[in-house]
């Protein structure tokens, strides 16, 4: 009788317990977000960059190309 008790008593622990692990897990995922979103975001901007870079010296090279004119 009293390992059903014992059973008893660790099922409501396990039944505690599973809500904080869902909060924690929803607060990691939540951060993995909001982290792969800031990534998403410098990767935006680096490639805006590169983009004004391949402007200015594909400018540059028609300067002097048409100074060689």
């Amino acid at each position: 009788m009293t390992e059903t008790k014992e059973y008893k008593l660790q099922d409501l622990t396990m039944l505690s317990i599973q809500p904080i692990v869902r909060v924690i897990r929803r607060w990691y995922l939540r951060r993995a977000e909001d982290h792969y979103l800031i990534c998403a975001d410098v990767e935006q901007a680096r490639a805006r960059e590169a983009q004004q870079n391949v402007a200015y010296y594909q400018k540059r090279a028609a300067l002097a190309r048409s100074a060689q004119h």
